[in-house]
């Protein structure tokens, strides 16, 4: 059967201040009435029942998680530590392994924005079954439209088969992150795909590569997944397992068989304020705002309040976002750097706003 696991984990610092330790981004409604991760749900319950979705987040959120998505707290997996991804997903196919040992698990990050959902239902469809007859794990990469080199790519190699109107490619190999020449190259030759961080992968497959590469995981959810632990035991082991992303610590080490499908369904990782812009409903002079705000002579904001006046002056291209306890003031070309804001505060132990 398919099963989804929704990775929730993320703090998202670079919404700050909107995004806190409390209230991590992907409980955001950043845009429309829902949070990312009660889109991210929705979205994928349209293909998998609600009662195979688990999801994974901090171990203080869980509980709050469960009533926002209405759904058992025995569905959310309290993480005492953040260890990325490879060690969530191998304590996934765990724990779903006991219930179901045919299971096919997809893997979801929680903050993502898709706009056409029907193209992305059927994606699923097809990663779904490609993973079951396979046992090969499957990539959902992005058809790139511009040479950005914020992501990592996903080299296509030949063609395996074309199922449901949609072409499945062996993946020939994983890029990081590239220099802008690089990133041009890739683009050009559309062969490359970004990675969003979307994969498939039957249980029982993803479980037995997590043995043989990442030993200290294995050893880990095993134990976890058996249950009967104190909140304490659980804490103890998690900590010791390395934090590791499933592309560097299960899927590049793999000798090959793994399989991607090329998406183009109005997806964005909702990774700044400056990526969010693109997203957002805009008045004539390019502005988004929300809030008591005044803006004369200004132009391309994004500015957000919570009741008090707000007013600029010739502002062009910020963001300005204020959440009673704290203000920010940043140009949007500068939001990826957002995140010194919260290593300056956590160095001056400003608890309060992190």
């Amino acid at each position: 059967m398919n099963w989804a696991v929704i990775m929730a984990g993320g703090s998202g610092t670079r919404f700050w201040p909107a995004s806190r330790k409390h209230r991590a981004k992907q409980f955001l409604n950043l845009f429309g009435r829902k949070t990312l991760i009660e889109q991210t749900f929705d979205r994928i319950k349209k293909v998998v029942p609600p009662t195979r979705i688990l999801v994974f987040t901090a171990q203080d959120q869980a509980a709050s998680t469960a009533k926002l998505l209405r759904i058992p707290r025995s569905q959310v997996i309290g993480e005492p530590v953040g260890r990325n991804t490879a060690p969530c997903a191998a304590w996934a196919a765990s724990l779903i392994l006991k219930r179901d040992p045919s299971a096919v698990l997809g893997i979801f990050p929680a903050d993502h924005f898709i706009k056409n959902e029907a193209v992305f239902a059927k994606l699923l469809r097809v990663a779904y079954d490609q993973a079951d007859q396979s046992g090969a794990p499957v990539t959902l990469g992005i058809q790139p439209d511009q040479a950005h080199t914020g992501y990592g790519y996903l080299e296509m190699g030949s063609k395996k088969i074309t199922a449901r109107g949609t072409p499945v490619f062996y993946l020939k190999g994983f890029h990081e992150k590239p220099a802008l020449p690089q990133a041009k190259h890739y683009f050009r030759s559309g062969k490359f795909l970004w990675n969003a961080g979307i994969f498939f992968w039957r249980a029982d497959c993803l479980l037995e590569t997590t043995r043989r590469q990442l030993p200290l995981v294995f050893r880990a959810v095993v134990k976890l997944a058996a249950g009967g632990l104190s909140t304490t035991s659980v804490k103890k082991i998690f900590s010791k397992v390395p934090s590791i992303s499933i592309d560097y610590g299960l899927m590049e080490n793999l000798s090959g068989g793994i399989l991607t499908i090329p998406a183009v369904m109005g997806w964005n990782d909702v990774g700044s304020w400056a990526t969010l812009r693109n997203l957002l409903p805009l008045d004539r002079a390019g502005n988004h705002s929300v809030g008591n705000n005044l803006l004369v002579e200004s132009s391309g904001n994004i500015v957000k309040g919570c009741g008090r006046l707000i007013a600029t002056v010739g502002l062009k291209d910020h963001v300005v976002v204020d959440t009673g306890d704290a203000v920010l003031v940043c140009p949007l070309s500068e939001t990826e750097s957002i995140r010194k804001i919260v290593n300056e505060l956590q160095k001056k132990n400003q608890n309060a706003f992190l």
